[in-house]
Order: structure tokens, then sequence, then C-alpha cells
């Protein structure tokens, strides 16, 4: 199937229905909070029992054509699939670390499997990505489905979602006469994570609590974020690299410094004294390490 579509401004967003739960929707009060370690490793086993047990469709994809994108189905390994290679055999994985409720770090693993590199550069979390995607449960239920791609903010997503997408690379595109795009050489892949790194205790009408997930994703394009105009990349506002841009405040003025366009709330712009000789370094006018636009002194 060749991706043909009308591309929408850069800086329009959609929000998409799983990045949270409604209210209504939600059954958090009704589900015991439990112990995050205890949960991830019982969720860990039952994912890397489905990977043992389950294939993708693999062979599909050997001689898909640049422009091509096939959708990925998962299927158990029994009968006629007795000799497919196991998912378990061909994913990648890495560890995030997720605080539980008394601030301690339990690493969780994230399972991905890239199937098309993609022939151009990767988004990082804080980007604005454009993509086709599903969401899978592991009994195959389909709880959210964009198959005409959507613009979307990594820094909104899920944890486990959010660093999945960087590890994908965006594709190339040609434009038609009549103003459609033509994508093609985009990254495909799939991941698996648990519900540490997806809504834990919380769910959905189509969520059930505690459960692991499934996303099956295209990376079209991507288009790198500036919130606050200051030439400053959003990533780049990320001091401490946690992926959380909402405790990165350096003037302690509850403002984070994606959304401040005066991080030091020295009464100059960060964008007037950030890289005022476009070198691509930030300046350092007094020498002390600390760039001008996070030093009030």
């Amino acid at each position: 199937m060749k991706p043909v579509f009308k591309l929408f401004s850069l800086f329009t967003f959609c929000v998409l229905v799983f990045l949270s739960c409604s209210e209504d929707e939600s059954n958090q009060s009704a589900v015991p909070l439990n112990d995050l370690t205890e949960q991830y490793i019982i969720e860990n086993d039952s994912i890397v029992q489905f990977m043992k047990s389950h294939f993708y469709n693999y062979q599909d994809f050997e001689n898909i054509t640049s422009y091509d994108s096939t959708d990925i189905i998962f299927d158990s390994i029994v009968g006629d699939n007795s000799d497919k290679t196991p998912i378990f055999d061909q994913v990648s994985t890495i560890q995030i670390g997720i605080k539980d409720e008394n601030e301690q770090i339990v690493n969780h693993n994230l399972y991905y499997h890239i199937i098309r590199n993609g022939k151009g550069e990767n988004p990082s979390v804080a980007d604005s990505v454009f993509v086709s995607y599903q969401g899978l449960l592991f009994d195959g239920k389909s709880f959210d489905s964009r198959q005409n791609p959507i613009w979307m903010e990594g820094r909104n997503l899920i944890r486990g979602f959010q660093e999945f997408l960087p590890l994908l690379k965006k594709g190339d595109v040609t434009i038609n006469n009549n103003g459609t795009y033509n994508f093609f050489d985009f990254g495909i892949g799939f991941v698996i994570l648990p519900s540490g790194l997806g809504y834990f205790q919380n769910g959905s009408i189509s969520i059930p609590p505690y459960s692991p997930l499934i996303f099956k994703v295209d990376m079209l394009t991507f288009s790198r974020t500036d919130h606050d105009n200051d030439t400053v990349l959003t990533i780049d506002e990320d001091l401490d690299g946690d992926h959380n841009f909402n405790n990165d405040d350096t003037d302690s003025d509850n403002i984070p410094n994606y959304v401040d366009n005066d991080d030091d709330n020295d009464g100059v712009l960060t964008r007037n004294e950030y890289d005022t000789n476009n070198d691509g370094i930030p300046d350092d006018s007094d020498g002390d390490g600390i760039p001008d636009y996070l030093d009030s002194n």
C-alpha cells in the first residue's frame, strides 16, 4: 500500500485517544495500586512468554518496495506456523527506569523490533512526529488505530511509546502535482511494553488496568520542536536528560525551561544570549562553564 497523504502544517498537532483517560472512563479509584517491582516481574514474564510463543509476518516484509507498508500481523507458533521464528529471537531491548512510590528506580525492559530502518534522521523524544500506528492488547484487540497518519508530540505520550519513537528513522517525501505527498523509505517497527511504561493501574473502556501493550508504527516524518521559540530546541531544554521536561526550571519561577523565554530570569531573552555568534555553541561570556542563557550573574 502506497502512502499518499495531504500533509498539514507542522505546527498542527493532534491529541491521541490513548494519551490519557477521561474521568468517566478511568477506573483508577476501583483498582488497587500494586507494588511496581512485583507487577513488573509478573508482566515481564508474560511478555517473554508471549514473544516466545508468537511470531510476526516477517516474510511479508522481505520484498516490499521502498514506497510500501505492510500491516504487521502477530500470530501463534502452532500448526502450520510451528517453524516460524519467534518474536523473542528478533527483538532488541532497552531498560528504562521508573520511580516507584518510594522514589526508588525500578528498571523496566522495553522490547522493540525495527523492521525497516528508514533513510532519514531519528526524532528526539520531544519532537513532533507524523505517524500511523495501531495499539494492541495481547489478546489481539485493538484499542486505538490511525491508518491515516497524524501529528503528535513525543513528550505528551506514555513513557514506553515516547521512548520507542526516536528509534525509528523518518522517510523521504515527494510532492505530487495535486498537492498530495508520497512518503517512502520510512521506518517501520513495533514495541512491546509493560504497564509501568504505559498506564499501570489506570485503565479505560478499551485498556484494562495493568495491561502490557503493543504498538505498531510507521514513522513518516517529524519536525524539531522549540516550544518557547527561544532558539533552544525543546530536547536541549531537558538539562538532566531524564525526558521529563517539566522538572527543568533554571530560575525556579515554576515555568519549565522549555516554555520559558528567559530561562535564567536575568531580563535578557534566551534567544538574545544563547548563541549570538551562530557558531553552534552556547555563549559563555564569563567562562564559568555555565551558558549565558542559564547564568543570571
